[in-house]
């Protein structure tokens, strides 16, 4: 993250600031504040990453998952920026710069960082690309932004981690070895083709079955 260029400073130009400043403002104004705040939150997020670089945790590094994000974004820009850009992401790098800072609490520190990995996986389910990553579940459930909750059966209460694979567009969650040998998993595929912009309508409730619940407009993929 460290090795990318920064960004040149956003300037807005007289025209489109009159435009905002009388309280409109043209699709191009629009467009130009979007690019702004884009730029404004890949630059949080690299002092982000570097804050967590050395930050003891069960899952995928952040700089591997940040290489997925950023490996979706070039097949996908468009649904990859509107992860970036949603309003839930924003009040996640927020908070963990507080958290990094020690002027806010909440969980372990490597389960709320770990939202990082569970956009990747977003990110690499939208574009069409192939991750594999660690990420972490809170009383079993993986929350997928804008694909809804996957629920893994069995897991225990409290933060845990499980193991996500994104392969051509479906999603396979596995849990860790039971004492038995066995291991939960729950496969879906996204009904949205990848980079099709398409939005599930939420998530809805879904009791286990054998191939697990599934986030809402997921259904379970083919055996």
């Amino acid at each position: 993250m460290t090795s990318e260029p920064r960004p040149a400073p956003f300037r807005v130009p007289d025209r489109l600031f009159a435009e905002l400043a009388a309280g409109g403002g043209s699709a191009e104004a629009v467009a130009f504040l979007e690019r702004g705040e884009r730029a404004r939150r890949l630059l949080l997020l690299r002092t982000l990453l570097d804050r967590l670089a050395e930050l003891p945790t069960p899952l995928t590094p952040v700089a591997e998952a940040w290489d997925t994000f950023k490996a979706a974004a070039e097949r996908a820009p468009e649904p990859v920026d509107r992860l970036l850009l949603a309003p839930t992401t924003g009040g996640w790098i927020a908070h963990m710069l507080r958290r990094v800072h020690g002027t806010a609490t909440g969980p372990p520190l490597w389960a709320e960082a770990g939202r990082l990995n569970v956009l990747a996986l977003t990110a690499a389910l939208r574009a069409g690309t192939e991750t594999s990553l660690t990420v972490p579940l809170t009383d079993g459930a993986l929350h997928l932004p804008v694909l809804g909750l996957l629920r893994l059966p069995a897991a225990p209460p409290g933060p845990t981690v499980a193991r996500a694979t994104a392969k051509a567009g479906e999603l396979t969650l596995s849990g860790p070895p039971a004492p038995d040998g066995s291991r939960a998993s729950v496969t879906c595929r996204p009904t949205t083709s990848p980079a099709d912009g398409g939005e599930p309508d939420g998530p809805r409730p879904s009791g286990p079955g054998p191939s697990g619940p599934c986030p809402a407009g997921v259904p379970p993929a083919p055996r």
